[in-house]
């Protein structure tokens, strides 16, 4: 039935990424899931390390396992789609599934064939021009052009859609399917009996109610997760504030996803910010929403650039595999190298060197953010997972 892929966070893994994992075992011989790395997509740690939740993902039915380096992990929907949809591709997928909202393919597809096409940026900067915000911009010429009403106003939705674009941009001979997202919305507080948002279950889990979350995650997880395991961005709140400070003006010109002159604000912001969440506070905007502040923030932190921006992967990295994930390996046919060690990286070329080198300053900074901080150089020390 052929290879099936799945692109999330799970941040961390619940009932709802299960019955998407349980959904691709029903269409494909192979599940294979790229996740994201230690630093995530609304600019914060990932509660649980990258190696944890391969392991998670693992004991959940996935058979392989790869990483989204962070470059790509704490990034735009764009920029985390052509990552995500590309390592896929690269380790064989044939199929894409996803949950959305909307539940309907066929409403997405529509979408992102509008998204793309001349007529909608013309309408979008029309409109922009004319004093409307890029969100409000964007819904209302979708929408003038043929596509549902709302459809782009919910997230899972949109990034749907950015799979879909990313795969017609790179040309990847890729169909997707999606499933009705159940429960909560996606930054949804409410309680739910089985299905409730990440970012509840992340809450909790951070407040020290780690046994109250398992009834929102798949019996085999619980008694995994405990207070020692679970990362908290508050710990390296002033780590990551006296970093910022020792920046020049000159360091924050190259951020990826940076315009109108926003590094200025920055710099000076820093100067008088007292704690991440009053920098923050400092440069959201409109036009800036929380999330990208906070993934600017951080991106400035770890000495991003915007040279890897909107561009793909040059490896693809496999944290772990199942008996079945291990054979699909061994025949996999790709145009970029599947590395299993984190020695291999640097060989590849410059890039990838350059690459793994951030995503080595991203995990040092990221030990620290456990209640016992962990050591420097734990990329070299995470073991490939083989489940059983």
């Amino acid at each position: 039935m052929g290879t099936v892929g799945i692109i999330a966070e799970f941040n961390p893994l619940h009932n709802g990424h299960k019955k998407l994992i349980d959904f691709a075992k029903k269409n494909g011989d192979t599940v294979v899931c790229a996740i994201s790395g230690n630093f995530v997509q609304r600019g914060d740690t990932a509660v649980l390390s990258k190696q944890k939740r391969a392991e998670i993902a693992l004991l959940s039915g996935a058979d392989i396992v790869c990483e989204m380096p962070v470059l790509w992990s704490m990034s735009t929907a764009q920029n985390f789609a052509i990552c995500g949809v590309w390592q896929l591709y690269n380790l064989n997928c044939d199929t894409i599934v996803f949950g959305s909202e909307c539940g309907d393919i066929d409403a997405l597809y529509k979408t992102a064939e509008i998204l793309m096409s001349d007529e909608f940026s013309y309408l979008v900067a029309n409109k922009v021009k004319s004093g409307v915000t890029f969100a409000v911009a964007r819904e209302e010429s979708a929408v003038e052009l043929g596509a549902v009403k709302d459809i782009l106003s919910m997230p899972n939705n949109n990034l749907g859609i950015e799979y879909i674009i990313a795969s017609e941009k790179l040309s990847l001979p890729i169909k997707f399917r999606t499933i009705k997202r159940l429960g909560e919305n996606h930054d949804s507080m409410n309680e739910n009996p089985n299905f409730v948002s990440s970012s509840y279950i992340r809450e909790n889990i951070i407040s020290g109610n780690i046994a109250y979350t398992e009834r929102f995650m798949p019996l085999a997880l619980h008694g995994i997760i405990n207070e020692n395991i679970v990362s908290d961005i508050k710990r390296i709140d002033r780590t990551v504030l006296g970093i910022l400070r020792t920046k020049t003006p000159d360091d924050f010109k190259n951020l990826p996803d940076l315009s109108e002159g926003i590094e200025n604000k920055l710099y000076f912001s820093i100067r008088v910010a007292k704690s991440l969440e009053e920098l923050y506070n400092m440069i959201k905007s409109k036009r800036y929403t929380l999330s990208r502040v906070r993934r600017l923030v951080l991106s400035a932190a770890l000495g991003f650039d915007k040279k890897f921006f909107m561009t793909t992967p040059p490896y693809v990295r496999v944290l772990g595999f199942s008996k079945k994930g291990e054979q699909q390996i061994k025949n996999i046919v790709s145009i970029v190298p599947v590395v299993m060690r984190a020695t291999d990286i640097k060989d590849i070329s410059e890039d990838s060197k350059r690459i793994f080198e951030t995503e080595c300053l991203a995990t040092d900074l990221y030990a620290l953010s456990f209640k016992t901080p962990l050591e420097c150089g734990l990329e070299y020390k995470y073991k490939l997972i083989k489940a059983e």
